[in-house]
């Protein structure tokens, strides 16, 4: 096999003990795999929950407390810890460890968005071992501008740095099929298409400790697979399924990556860009771009939604609602609403040579 580029996303419950706190036996395992990986000629970076976990083996706070300021202080408390274990593990293994924190705004910035895939790329060509975790002191559930989970991170950077395969480790065999909560179900073994049958066997429970939850997971996959990356869902707690994979084994659920690869731009669109408001556009629009490869036209427009900018990012959805994909703007909001209100006025004629709304060049479609 040539070398390929991994990401590894470790959950929270597998880093953690039944009583909360971190499993370093765990997380001695995974070290041991990452030397491993590296060993075979594989490039490794590693998505870690379990900051929130390694702070409560050092505060004790009031129950009473904001629980989102009890995050904050775990998290700030428990990050340091983590990469004090994960920096030691490694180092038994003659790697060395970076840490990485990000936030969502930070991808949002087209120009911080290639200074942070410069320096992984740059941190994986040295052989070192990036951990990137969500900056959970600044971004948290009461912001606008997060991840949600590490799930979402986890694909983002897959996207970021070109990654070949993606790796959820979880407490899960894998997606099972007729999984109920009275027993396990069967293992899906492979994803070629993300749909509702696929999403229906996905619990809506969160994770004991995390913020994912299966169907999160994967719905991120089917971003994966969208950007050309295989991505797997299997058991976290045994490490060696990773292994047995890169061997041509199989394990887990395997969401199969479509052949075709978008550009980097595309995938900053999809898995970057913030949007600022939605257009929702007619099935004749809706045709238009997703069959024959076309430009947004003004015509096409039924509602503008949200206060926004010549350049910005906006969401597209169909009549029905539905999000269809993202792209770049090239009309404000306030001039997008002057120009849709005039359209039954006697110079309507003139709207039909208007610029394209969203060229083709800058859209992206899920």
């Amino acid at each position: 096999m040539k070398p390929q580029r991994l990401v590894l996303k470790i959950g929270t419950n597998v880093l953690q003990r039944p009583n909360g706190k971190l499993d370093y036996n765990q997380i001695s395992e995974f070290t041991a795999l990452v030397a491993e990986i590296r060993s075979r000629h594989h490039e490794v970076l590693i998505i870690s929950s379990g900051a929130v976990g390694a702070g409560r083996e050092f505060c004790q706070l009031d129950t009473a407390e904001n629980p989102l300021i009890q995050k904050q202080i775990l998290a700030s408390v428990g990050q340091a810890r983590l990469m004090q274990i994960y920096t030691d593990f490694l180092r038994e293994h003659h790697h060395t460890a970076a840490q990485v924190l990000l936030t969502r705004a930070d991808f949002g910035n087209r120009a911080s968005y290639l200074n942070i895939r410069n320096t992984l790329t740059h941190l994986i060509k040295a052989g070192i071992v990036p951990i990137v975790n969500e900056n959970d002191v600044v971004a948290t559930e009461e912001l606008t501008l997060n991840f949600g989970d590490n799930d979402w991170l986890a694909v983002y950077v897959a996207a970021l740095v070109d990654a070949n395969r993606l790796f959820y480790l979880t407490i899960a065999p894998g997606l099972l099929k007729s999984a109920s909560k009275k027993g396990p179900g069967e293992v899906i073994p492979e994803v070629r298409e993300l749909n509702q049958e696929v999403l229906d066997h996905c619990f809506p429970d969160k994770s004991i400790g995390g913020r994912g939850g299966m169907e999160s997971k994967a719905r991120a996959a089917g971003l994966a697979m969208n950007f050309g990356i295989d991505c797997y869902i299997l058991d976290g707690k045994d490490p060696t399924s990773v292994l047995e994979i890169l061997s041509g084994k199989k394990r887990g659920t395997h969401f199969i990556a479509s052949k075709k690869k978008p550009a980097s731009y595309q995938k900053w669109l999809a898995a970057g860009a913030l949007s600022q408001g939605r257009l929702k556009i007619d099935s004749g629009a809706e045709e238009a771009l997703t069959l024959h490869k076309k430009s947004l036209l003004i015509q096409g427009i039924i509602e503008v939604e949200g206060d926004f900018e010549n350049r910005d990012m906006v969401e597209l959805c169909n009549d029905k609602g539905e999000r269809i994909g993202v792209g770049r703007c090239r009309i404000s909001s306030e001039e997008l609403r002057k120009i849709l209100g005039q359209q039954k006025l006697p110079n309507a004629e003139k709207l039909r040579n208007h610029k394209p709304v969203v060229h083709r060049d800058h859209l992206y479609l899920e």
